[in-house]
């Protein structure tokens, strides 16, 4: 596991590794990485989002069993 304490300065750098093998790296914040690092469902929304930017925005919910999403509610 990747390092998530850095002085302010210094991006955290996480590898992507797949067949043991580094495809990428990113350099981030210490959020992003700990988003990463909890071992997230990661799934393509561009087409969801461009029809219906607000159905895919922050908060919103994801049924895996039905592949749907639900607008978080704006109070």
């Amino acid at each position: 596991m990747a390092e998530t304490t850095v002085d302010n300065k210094t991006p955290i750098q996480l590898a992507f590794i797949i067949d043991n093998e580094i495809v990428d790296i990113i350099h981030t914040d210490e959020r992003l990485a700990a988003v990463f690092q909890s071992q997230p469902v990661v799934i393509d929304v561009t087409k969801i989002a461009v029809e219906n930017p607000l159905l895919v925005s922050t908060g919103s919910k994801y049924n895996p069993e039905t592949g749907e999403f639900t607008a978080p509610v704006r109070e």
